[in-house]
Parts: structure tokens; C-alpha cells; sequence
């Protein structure tokens, strides 16, 4: 029973070095994206978000995230292709 638990966890960790070789990461929900982020200091952060087709501008902390503003579907930012 002991070779098998050894079995299993030389398994286990083969496959996690494999996915990290790799880059393999765990792909998330398709309907949330972090749009840009920019730090505005060690642990604070604003963010824009697209949630289900909608724009948030987030600010983000180590204690709370709040939504500060909804943004209209016609902003633009740099870099993004207009679809």
C-alpha cells in the first residue's frame, strides 16, 4: 500500500512539472477579462474589466475590491482592436 501511495504521488508530481514546463495554465471563464491593469502603489491597483459585455473600472486592494464606475460600451483603450 505504501508503494502504491508513492506511486500515485510521483504521478502527480511528473504531471505538475509537465504543465509547468509546458506553461499549461487552467483556463478561466471566458466571460470575465482583465482589460488593463495599473498599479498605483505595492498592494493597490486599478483595473478594467469586461464582465458578460459590460466595462468595470475596479480598485483594488490587499483588504477589498470596489467597482468605482461602469464604463460605456465606446471607450476604447489603446491597443484594443475594434471588433
Amino acid at each position: 500500500m505504501l508503494l502504491a501511495l508513492i506511486v500515485v504521488l510521483a504521478v502527480i508530481i511528473g504531471l505538475a512539472m509537465i504543465a509547468k514546463r509546458l506553461n499549461l495554465k487552467i483556463q478561466g471563464n471566458a466571460d470575465m477579462k482583465v482589460l488593463s491593469a495599473m498599479s498605483l502603489g505595492t498592494k493597490e491597483r486599478l483595473m478594467i474589466v469586461e464582465v458578460a459585455g459590460k466595462k468595470l473600472l475596479l480598485g483594488v486592494t490587499a483588504q477589498r475590491i470596489d467597482c468605482l464606475k461602469e464604463l460605456p460600451d465606446s471607450v476604447e483603450l489603446k491597443g484594443q482592436q475594434k471588433s
